[in-house]
């Protein structure tokens, strides 16, 4: 069956240039001694992994997918990043394979698989869509899809592998956006947005995958431990190196832009205030 493009637009084409646009301004605004490496994630997943193990869990995702998942399912976890979810998951069903093409990202999340014990869990260092096919009863990837170039393969891959359910989990922007505040202050020009959830919806549904999204409610993502700790995060995030000038706009931004919390961390002022879950059984039909 035929898609539907929402206002007539190719949905996927606008999502592609999305893409190029915003990734094309960041290249020309990336420092040229920033580090660059095949793995993109080299050098960042601890600090990741860090900011991940802050997030309390069950997050308002996991809390929505707990009641759709049963006892014996196989939950494919693709773009699993440091593991963040894999507790939650391996106590729910019965085997979890954890998709994550990062060798940086699954370092650090085979130290969390062999701190918590999980025995269920499999680690498949794939790419998305697979080179063999991978199954399993329900699917999920959590914000991933913003920096995939073509989408249509990989929610297609997505319906093919799902045999019951399929739930992405994306910001209604991308979370990076939150910070855009910074790169104002240090490039003195807007900064692009990403495709994310809405853009997804839309993509969707032109493939002829017939969705729905549900809001969920979601605390500040971005958290400091200190100053110190805010002005080395904003500056890797914007790709760039240090500069005494220009890190002391960082830290004149985040003066203005940071909050204390209750716990002691400084978080952003203004933040977004809900994620959405997007959900389909594979096949769907109109």
């Amino acid at each position: 069956m035929s898609g539907v493009r929402a206002g007539g637009q190719d949905w996927l084409a606008i999502w592609r240039r999305m893409y190029e646009e915003e990734r094309a301004q960041g290249e020309a605004a990336t420092d040229p001694e920033f580090g660059r490496h095949a793995d993109p994630w080299a050098g960042r997943a601890g600090r990741f992994a860090a900011a991940s193990q802050r997030q309390p869990q069950p997050d308002s995702f996991m809390r929505a997918l707990l009641p759709r998942l049963r006892p014996d399912d196989t939950v494919l976890d693709i773009g699993a990043g440091t593991g963040r979810y894999l507790p939650v998951l391996a106590a729910a069903v019965r085997e979890v394979i954890a998709i994550e093409p990062s060798a940086a990202m699954r370092g650090e999340m085979e130290q969390l698989i062999a701190a918590e014990g999980l025995r269920n869990v499999r680690v498949l260092a794939e790419r998305w869509p697979p080179e063999r096919p991978i199954s399993g009863d329900v699917v999920i990837s959590a914000h991933v899809v913003y920096g995939v170039a073509e989408v249509g393969p990989f929610f297609t891959a997505m319906d093919h592998a799902a045999r019951r359910s399929c739930h992405l989990y994306l910001g209604l922007r991308h979370p990076g956006y939150a910070l855009t505040a910074f790169w104002e202050r240090v490039h003195g020009t807007p900064r692009l947005p990403l495709p994310a959830a809405i853009e997804a919806l839309a993509c969707l549904h032109q493939l002829g995958i017939y969705a729905s999204l549900e809001l969920l409610a979601i605390p500040g993502s971005f958290r400091f431990t200190d100053m110190g700790d805010a002005v080395d995060e904003i500056r890797h995030r914007l790709r760039l190196t240090p500069q005494p000038e220009r890190d002391a706009r960082i830290a004149a931004a985040a003066a203005d832009l940071l909050v204390p919390r209750e716990d002691g961390l400084l978080s952003l002022r203004a933040q977004p205030t809900h994620a959405a879950m997007i959900s389909w059984a594979p096949a769907t039909k109109p």
